[in-house]
């Protein structure tokens, strides 16, 4: 036997002499500190709640209140607790962060240190984008104090390592129920574009009757020709917007202060003319909220 091969023979027996001499009185153990229970925890705890409603159609108005409501009462029961504000997005698609104003003011407060929990309803609420909904949990946890988020419907909290890899397949499946959306209604809107039916949304100087048909609405079209006048009469869209706003003129939305913006929509509005012009712009993705103008797909029916 080589000297080399006795000295590893040598080692080996020494290393297994030492570990099984090992004394467990001589270890001290420092046990770690256990996870903070939210729910449990005696301590003050400055609470937000994020709610959000993907349209601003009428019907989900009283599920956008409800959830206010409710969440703030959940904060109120609990006397450790402090409502800090409530973050409310309505009529936001969740698959961006870009037109999600008071999601990104609440990510905001955190980073100022204003707040210790996030409470919302669900996965799909707080994202339903898997590269925004990880990028923001490992922004919360990166804190100090790092920032928990509870989701109610799971149960589980984000701060938590054992529910890394459900977060992981929830966000996941919310991001799939998107696509699945988006499909779907994109198939639905070729179906209507294909027998003749095309989707004209609130205008301005047009109500719709019972039978869901376009009616001149006498005061709101006052509105429509007198811009029309003053563009054929030279003048610009600044000025129409400071003549209606004078005038007091309400837009669809009941807002009586004018923009530029706001009369050229008028203005470059088709419909005014008779005409429906669809497929204007186009989505590439699903995911993302800006549009492509696509002339080439649109549909013209007078």
């Amino acid at each position: 036997m080589s000297r080399g091969e006795t000295s590893s023979a040598d080692i080996k027996d020494k290393i297994r002499t030492r570990y099984r001499g090992l004394n467990p009185d001589r270890v001290k153990v420092i046990p770690a500190k256990s996870q903070e229970d939210f729910f449990k925890s005696h301590g003050e705890k400055r609470v937000a709640v994020y709610v959000r409603v993907s349209t601003d159609d009428a019907q989900q108005t009283s599920s956008f209140e409800l959830q206010k409501n409710y969440y703030a009462d959940m904060v109120e029961r609990h006397e450790n607790w402090r409502l800090v504000d409530i973050y409310a997005d309505e009529g936001i698609s969740g698959t961006s962060l870009k037109n999600r104003k008071q999601f990104l003011r609440m990510m905001e407060d955190c980073k100022a240190g204003k707040i210790d929990l996030i409470v919302t309803k669900s996965v799909s609420r707080f994202a339903r984008n898997i590269e925004d909904f990880h990028r923001c949990l490992r922004e919360l946890a990166s804190l100090r104090p790092p920032v928990n988020v509870f989701f109610e419907t799971e149960g589980i909290y984000s701060l938590d390592d054992n529910n890394e890899l459900v977060l992981s397949f929830l966000s996941s499946v919310a991001q799939h129920e998107s696509h699945t959306k988006s499909n779907s209604m994109n198939r639905s809107i070729d179906m209507r574009f294909q027998s003749g039916i095309y989707l004209t949304p609130s205008l301005l100087g047009y109500d719709r009757d019972e039978d869901g048909n376009l009616v001149i609405n006498e005061e709101e079209a006052k509105t429509v020709r007198l811009s029309f006048l003053m563009y054929l009469n030279g003048c610009t869209c600044q000025q129409i917007a400071e003549k209606l706003t004078t005038l007091k003129r309400m837009s669809k939305k009941g807002i009586v202060q004018w923009s530029s913006n706001s009369v050229l929509g008028i203005l470059q509005n088709e419909r005014h003319c008779g005409s429906i012009l669809a497929r204007k712009t186009w989505t590439p993705n699903y995911l993302f909220t800006f549009n492509y103008i696509f002339p080439n797909r649109s549909f013209s029916l007078r």
